[in-house]
């Protein structure tokens, strides 16, 4: 079969084929997508070409893989699956004869990703949908301190309740560290609903294609802050989301240690300083009695940015 000539019926027949190897793996959170036109909503999202390298994870039987090949891009696809990864190696063998297509069977939160990828396109299994958002996150920002080429899309199809989440599209009510951390480094947009009759077999809940794009939202701001000190921060203080900011803060993050230039000695003193200045022009008033899920993305970064600084002046 060539995987990069269209063909009428050609999502119903790589299902299929890998169906009749075996059934789909609930624990494995299979669920494959049978809609021709949803699959090529996520190429038009992207925008990828003949110059991206798109990573899939989870590839499946491989429709979206042929969509993606169909635009010229190479293509790393991890898939821990092993049938499924004999069946993509039968169905793409054009493809990763000419290079085009690459296979790693593997989990897709430990393998090494490649170095030059350009997006990250995927319907990934719901249950690493936030430890993949991570590591993607974990990969831009090494990207940024490294200097080399950053992603340039990220589109994934969730579940439709975890997405409205990642984007905060409630407010208060879907606030929390999914979201505020993710906003540090990506514009999190909102794309077709997927209902579950598009799936084999149909999923239990209703699914979300959701478009990622890159931004630096604290160098817009003006403000310089590290990243790793904001997300210690916030996943901190949601740990207890119903205590005010105050008691949340005197109590020293997790693992802090690994942020530079912290430890949990200067933490406690900058904390100390920040809780007793007499006047904040920052902040707004009264912050130290709010609760997590009552501050702004900005107001984190504000926060963070006061935090080193007291933890700047400890330091002389």
């Amino acid at each position: 079969m060539s995987s990069v000539e269209p063909s009428d019926g050609i999502v119903r027949e790589l299902v299929d084929l890998l169906l009749d190897r075996r059934w789909a793996d609930k624990e494995l959170g299979q669920h494959f997508l049978v809609d021709e036109k949803v699959l090529q909503v996520p190429i038009k999202l992207s925008k990828v070409d003949s110059k991206s390298h798109v990573l899939e994870v989870g590839p499946g039987p491989g429709t979206l893989t042929h969509f993606l090949l169909l635009t010229g891009a190479r293509v790393t696809a991890i898939e821990i699956d092993s049938i499924a990864i004999e069946h993509l190696h039968r169905v793409h063998e054009e493809a990763i004869e000419s290079g085009q297509l690459t296979l790693i069977e593997g989990d897709a939160l430990n393998v090494q990703w490649p170095l030059d990828l350009t997006d990250v396109v995927c319907n990934p299994p719901y249950q690493i949908s936030s430890p993949l958002i991570s590591k993607i996150d974990n990969w831009q920002e090494n990207a940024k301190r490294q200097g080399t080429d950053q992603l340039k899309s990220v589109v994934l199809l969730l579940q439709d309740e975890f997405a409205s989440r990642l984007a905060m599209e409630f407010g208060l009510a879907s606030r929390g560290p999914l979201g505020i951390n993710t906003a540090l480094n990506w514009l999190v947009s909102l794309e077709m609903k997927v209902p579950a009759h598009c799936f084999t077999p149909h999923p239990e809940v209703q699914s979300r294609l959701v478009l990622m794009t890159p931004h630096n939202f604290p160098a817009e701001l003006g403000i310089d802050v590290e990243y790793r000190l904001v997300k210690r921060m916030v996943s901190h203080a949601f740990a207890q989301r119903r205590k005010k900011m105050r008691n949340r803060l005197k109590g020293v993050p997790r693992k802090i240690e690994r942020v530079p230039n912290w430890n949990r000695e200067r933490w406690v003193e900058a904390v100390n300083h920040l809780l007793s200045e007499d006047e904040n022009t920052v902040l707004e008033d009264g912050w130290q009695d709010f609760r997590p899920e009552d501050l702004e993305v900005e107001e984190w970064l504000l926060l963070a940015q006061r935090l080193e600084y007291f933890n700047q002046q400890f330091a002389k």
